[in-house]
């Protein structure tokens, strides 16, 4: 998978040959730039982005900005890995499965916290 730094040092480079005047390396990294930051590639748009996660663009960019997924302004638009969408999704899901399963009743904290000290009252130890 291409990294959204390797994009980004690309872009950069195009809009320095862009200044210089190099008009065929402007155009071909400008190519390779568009190649690059395609989905196919592993990079969506902020909007596709949240179009998957169920957020708003600007919760996209905030984010990214946090860490939360790793993403970045590529020539002027914000591009974001695709692997950090699908990890948040990976990880929501899971907490819906917790959440399906339910959390214990109050009795049920009782009895562990109860089993966890007769256990260390076996062993000699002394309760917290």
């Amino acid at each position: 998978m291409v990294k959204l730094a390797t994009v980004s040092t690309l872009a950069e480079l195009e809009q320095e040959m862009a200044r210089a005047g190099r008009s065929a390396e402007e155009a071909a990294l400008r190519e390779a730039v568009r190649a690059l930051a395609r989905p196919a590639r592993g990079f969506l748009t902020t909007g596709q982005a949240a179009e998957r996660l169920g957020v708003s663009i600007p919760t996209v960019k905030r984010w990214i900005e946090r860490g939360t997924l790793d993403g970045g302004p590529v020539e002027g638009r914000w591009l974001v890995a695709t692997e950090s969408v699908e990890r948040i999704l990976r990880v929501r899901e899971v907490l819906r499965a917790l959440d399906d399963e339910g959390n214990p009743t109050p009795e049920e904290i009782r009895d562990l916290y109860a089993q966890s000290r007769r256990a260390r009252e076996r062993q000699g130890v002394a309760a917290p």
